[in-house]
């Protein structure tokens, strides 16, 4: 009695000895990548072909030494020199860091673990520095240079904020008080 082997049983098998052979290749993907104004480097604007697991190094700065460069990949923040892993199709966007706009501040005293929060908006006419008030009614003056962020109010006791501006955290003090706080993007 002769045996008939089923033909999906067939199929199956030459399937799997050409997954095996590689025949179906390795995944490609799509890495788009968008420089702005005011930001040089390396890779330029462009649409990148890249297999899977491919690493590609990038590294941006700003043209003017006193700008900040903010790369997003996917919306996402990341550092403005590293290796992007390729694993799907990405988005790389390199771009100034403009801090103008709504930002929620979480604030902290050295001293304690309750955070208090305030709505604060930047603006001015330049992304290096300008005048903010906040939704208390309070008002001052801002700078970001050279990566760093400071703002003062002028009409809240002695408030002093300072901190990284890719970070959008560091620390504050009010004459011999102090603490630490973080902001992240309200609008």
């Amino acid at each position: 009695m002769k045996r008939r082997i089923a033909p999906w049983l067939c199929a199956c098998v030459l399937l799997l000895s050409l997954a095996g052979c590689n025949f179906f290749g390795i995944p490609e993907y799509e890495l788009t990548v968008t420089v702005e104004p005011g930001v040089t480097g390396t890779p330029a604007s462009g649409v990148y072909a890249y297999t899977e697991l491919d690493q590609v190094e990038y590294a941006y700065t700003p043209v003017d030494s006193r700008h900040t460069v903010q790369v997003l990949v996917d919306g996402g923040p990341e550092d403005p020199a590293d290796t992007l892993t390729i694993y799907r199709s990405m988005t790389l966007l390199a771009r100034l860091f403009d801090v103008r706009g709504s930002w929620k501040v979480t604030f902290y005293v050295t001293e304690s673990t309750a955070g208090n929060e305030f709505t604060i908006t930047f603006s001015g006419e330049d992304i290096l520095g300008g005048t903010f008030s906040d939704d208390r009614g309070y008002h001052g003056t801002w700078d970001a240079v050279d990566g760093k962020l400071n703002f003062v109010f002028s009409d809240l006791g002695q408030y002093k904020y300072a901190g990284e501006l890719a970070d959008m955290a560091g620390t504050w003090s009010n004459g011999d008080v102090t603490g630490s706080w973080s902001a992240v993007r309200a609008d």
